[in-house]
């Protein structure tokens, strides 16, 4: 009987649904022999493909007037993607000692495809950023590092015995929420569950990070549905040529 082909290999040759399907169903295995290195290359291959098209989708934002803005009242300008600095490397190493097991995904996104926000002034569609920009900040290089403040998010969540004991997880903040981001008051921000449950990380109680991740790159980076009166469509055809060619994660 012919070897089964490995998670990375089924990985590369398009099968990547069902690759998280069967990596996601082994919960916390997926750290041990025989799967942690076959599934610590795929989480690699993963980074790879969602910095190509973060780059991709930058590209094509600011080849249209896009300026990225901080979600301030001044509309500060700020970057839309900032590469993962050289402490990078040490930060995920902190967040894999100190919150395992930690997500093999936000680990490598960490590693290899650093801080991206979509929040700004896009010509020709000014409710853009009424559509849930993509964002997606575990770094915060520009802003001095984020470590000091995970280090104190999670001093008052140890603090915190009522939130224990009731079971709520402590989450990694990485993004404002769609209110948040367009400078309006709202929720709590994105966030991702610790201790993780395997390769990949949870937004919340349901959602998936690499799915929701394809949600966003299929939309062109903005995957906001109309939810108040205020919000305009986008121009007809942007969200798809924004998307063309993207890769699935």
């Amino acid at each position: 009987m012919a070897a089964m082909a490995s998670f990375h290999a089924r990985y590369v040759s398009g099968d990547p649904d069902d690759v998280w399907r069967d990596l996601r169903g082994l919960g916390l295995r997926v750290f041990d022999a025989p799967y942690r290195e076959d599934a610590e290359a795929v989480a690699r291959e993963f980074a790879d493909r969602a910095r190509r098209n973060v780059e991709t989708l930058v590209e094509r934002l600011q080849a249209r007037g896009f300026r990225a803005e901080e979600n301030d009242d001044e509309g500060t300008p700020c970057s839309a993607h900032v590469p993962p600095s050289p402490g990078a490397p040490a930060l995920a190493d902190w967040l894999e000692v100190t919150f395992a097991p930690f997500p093999m995904t936000i680990s490598a996104w960490i590693r290899q495809v650093g801080d991206v926000w979509l929040v700004g002034e896009l010509p020709g569609w000014p409710a853009s950023v009424l559509a849930d920009p993509l964002v997606v900040q575990f770094e915060w290089a520009e802003r001095g590092g984020s470590r000091s403040y995970y280090e104190a998010e999670h001093a008052a969540y140890l603090r915190d015995t009522a939130r224990r004991d009731a079971g709520i997880p402590f989450q990694l903040d990485y993004a404002p929420d769609e209110l948040h981001k367009a400078n309006i008051s709202g929720d709590a921000p994105y966030g991702i569950d610790l201790p993780g449950p395997g390769i990949d990380g949870k937004v919340g109680p349901a959602i998936w990070f690499v799915d929701d991740l394809n949600t966003a790159f299929a939309a062109g980076g903005f995957p906001g549905a109309l939810w108040d009166e205020g919000y305009q469509e986008p121009p007809a055809g942007l969200r798809e040529s924004l998307a063309a060619g993207l890769l699935r994660l």
